[in-house]
């Protein structure tokens, strides 16, 4: 009897597994039929971003679609992968992607505890998440949970554990837009994931459940708890010692907050205009590329500073205008301002008289600023008029935003390496770059190239030509008739004399003794123009851009040899693999070709030195002596004074560096003055910053 009844419960126990089993199988059938395989996995590649950097490794733009640096996991600490498996899956080593414990443990604080307290805690594993994540979705019901079990196991089965780690530690949400635990790092502490501390670590790990909890700095108390909570098992787990555990513990984390704003947008806005050429803009957005460029931050902000410095007092020349925000708020008029080197102050009038401006910025700070010094004395001023102000060495003074644009570019005279290159006052202003976008007349820029022709076909620089007004007859019938600038002639003059004062007569007549088509010749294999070239070229009535001319210009540095610019040295993928060949050939190779004779080429260097020696660059000459440089250069001003360049270099211990600096309104209009009044002071500037200011505080905190 009792075996009877030993055998019924079996037969029982039996068929209620038979049928709990076929249940299973059937669900596990019907819910996992459609879903993904798991080797997908295998080849799983994030969305990851492409980083623009610096040669010494600064980041100078990031482009995403989700802002993630993926690294692989022996590349991550292991008190952050510790981190994380305390904080979401204990198990994770020992489950086979679904835990039970977890399960019941997320079951009765969710039902049970939940009487009492609001808030729900998940029972996911690190596989179901990221099972979640990547292959079944986000959609809150039993359906998906069902799958996202079902992917677990099959993920487990495949995948080793390792890996599934380390996919999750570079996919999950930490908050700040940052996805993985690389980009988190960067963005909260400012480091790289390999120097991470044991508290910021529990920092990262306490992120996930509540990716918001931290917010303006401030963090909740959940949040603190888990971290607590985190450290302590990591040292009862032998991952930090007693020590590190009572300093972490105690410790607050800094959170970095000085991010800095580099300003070489337009040089990294021309390295995406480049690679976007060669790859999709798909592939530039989410394939990770590490592009490590040829600019030099320190040369960049010298540059930079250059520029502005020399817009803001240029504009200081013209009347003072006053604008109108729209708005008293001086925080909104802050946001409103373009990103620029220099600290523009918004602040509002308290009293302005004969002998003193009196106002106060956002934070209720007064200033006083003797109106003697002010640099727009025709300033009329009212009490609660809405002022900028710009901070120059620890003292203020009235500022206004130029209207005009302009650009620098510095150019390593040997290599074609770009070491700077600013194409504008404010990217935030206008994105368009006038050093490569821009194709504007050169004016007598252009000169030094037509007196190489001359001088490489046979003209010697120290035998005359003539200096008189010569009437032209064009082809369409008309009468050309150049000038030179101050309407004085000197009758005879030698090549290098007219070349050095740049007179328009004399090069025209050098022209017509030599022959047009040897500078024709000249300006295309240049590669200034790629358009008809007629007479009135000779004194810059063509068209190119900045960058093309200081390509030309290298000429005078490498005894004839041309060098291209280059603005990537590196192009790499997150996976560290080289992208193709052709792309590396395109971007990154420098390419040079020769042009001229030696001789030519350091026949023109030494005339461009007398220019500045003695001639109408001589303001620059001084510095020679001062910083114990060879400095050459030429001026150009159009007519009409529309575009104003100086292109130069100055050289020490055999280093040479190209600078070409352009001025000019978007819109070409006069700008009523010379080139030597403006666009030549810039190029003064960087000389002046780049041997001033390596222990500048501004260029520390740049």
């Amino acid at each position: 009897m009792f075996v009877k009844k030993v055998l019924k419960i079996v037969y029982y126990c039996i068929n209620i597994i038979f049928i709990c089993s076929s249940i299973f199988l059937c669900i596990f059938y019907y819910y996992g039929r459609d879903l993904p395989s798991e080797l997908t996995l295998l080849d799983y590649l994030p969305l990851s971003s492409t980083r623009i950097y610096s040669s010494e490794g600064d980041v100078l733009e990031e482009y995403a679609l989700e802002h993630r640096l993926v690294v692989p996991l022996e590349e991550i600490p292991i008190i952050v992968r510790e981190s994380f498996i305390i904080a979401e899956d204990k198990e994770f080593y020992k489950h086979g992607g679904i835990s039970i414990q977890g399960l019941i443990r997320a079951f009765i604080n969710n039902n049970i505890k939940h009487l009492w307290s609001k808030k729900t805690v998940g029972g996911s594993t690190i596989t179901q998440q990221v099972a979640k994540n990547l292959l079944v979705g986000n959609a809150k019901n039993i359906s998906r949970k069902i799958k996202e079990a079902i992917m677990a196991f099959r993920i487990e089965s495949s995948i080793s554990k390792d890996k599934i780690l380390e996919i999750y530690l570079n996919q999950l949400y930490l908050g700040k837009g940052c996805y993985g635990v690389a980009a988190a790092c960067e963005y909260y502490f400012g480091k790289n994931i390999n120097a991470i501390k044991p508290e910021e670590a529990a920092f990262l790990a306490s992120l996930p459940s509540s990716p918001t909890a931290y917010v303006n700095g401030l963090k909740s108390k959940e949040l603190l708890a888990k971290e607590k909570l985190i450290l302590k098992q990591l040292y009862e787990l032998g991952y930090i010692t007693k020590e590190q555990l009572k300093k972490s513990v105690n410790k607050q984390v800094k959170i970095n907050k000085n991010k800095k704003k580099h300003t070489a947008s337009y040089f990294a806005d021309e390295v995406l205009r480049q690679v976007s050429k060669k790859v999709s803009q798909s592939a530039f957005f989410t394939c990770g590329y590490s592009i490590t460029t040829t600019l030099n931050m320190y040369i960049q902000y010298c540059a930079t500073k250059a520029l502005e410095d020399g817009l803001i007092e240029f504009r200081e020349t013209k009347p003072y205008v006053k604008i109108d925000y729209g708005t008293k708020d001086l925080n909104k008029i802050k946001k409103m301002l373009p990103n620029t080197i220099n600290n523009i102050i918004p602040c509002k009038v308290l009293l302005y008289n004969d002998y003193y401006l009196k106002c106060t910025d956002k934070d209720n700070k007064i200033i006083t600023i003797d109106t003697e010094y002010l640099s727009y004395p025709d300033a009329k001023l009212n009490k609660d008029d809405v002022i900028l102000l710009i901070e120059r060495d620890g003292t203020y003074d009235l500022y206004q935003q130029p209207e005009f644009t302009g650009g620098i570019v510095v150019m390593d005279a040997n290599s074609g390496d770009i070491l700077a290159l600013s194409g504008g006052y404010s990217f935030d202003l206008s994105a368009f770059n006038c050093i490569t976008q821009g194709f504007r007349q050169p004016g007598s820029t252009i000169k030094p190239f037509v007196y190489a022709a001359a001088i490489d076909n046979g003209i010697n620089a120290n035998e005359y030509i003539i200096d008189k007004q010569i009437n032209i007859r064009l082809s369409d019938g008309s009468i050309y008739t150049p000038r030179n600038y101050d309407n004085q002639y000197s009758g005879k003059i030698k090549v290098k004399d007219a070349l050095i004062f740049s007179k328009n007569a004399a090069t025209i007549n050098l022209v017509q003794t030599i022959g047009m088509h040897h500078i024709r010749k000249l300006l295309k294999s240049l590669e200034l123009t790629n358009k008809h070239i007629p007479i009135s070229a000779v004194l810059g009535s063509i068209e190119t851009s900045p960058i093309n001319l200081l390509s030309a210009f290298s000429i005078f540095l490498n005894n004839g040899i041309m060098v291209y610019p280059r603005f990537i040295k590196k192009i790499k993928q997150y996976n560290n693999q080289y992208v193709n060949q052709s792309i590396l050939q395109s971007l990154c190779i420098a390419k040079s070709k020769q042009v001229v004779s030696e001789n030519t080429a350091n026949t023109i260097n030494n005339i461009l030195h007398e220019v500045v020696e003695y001639g109408p660059s001589r303001k620059l000459f001084p510095l020679e002596k001062k910083y114990k440089i060879r400095i050459i250069g030429k001026t150009g001003t159009t007519n009409d004074s529309k575009d104003l360049w100086f292109i130069g270099s100055f050289t020490k211990n055999n280093q040479s560096y190209i600078i070409g600096v352009f001025v000019g309104y978007m819109i070409p209009k006069p700008l009523d003055t010379y080139a030597s009044k403006v666009a030549l002071p810039i190029f003064e500037k960087f000389i002046d910053n780049y041997f001033t200011l390596k222990n500048d505080a501004s260029w520390i905190m740049y």
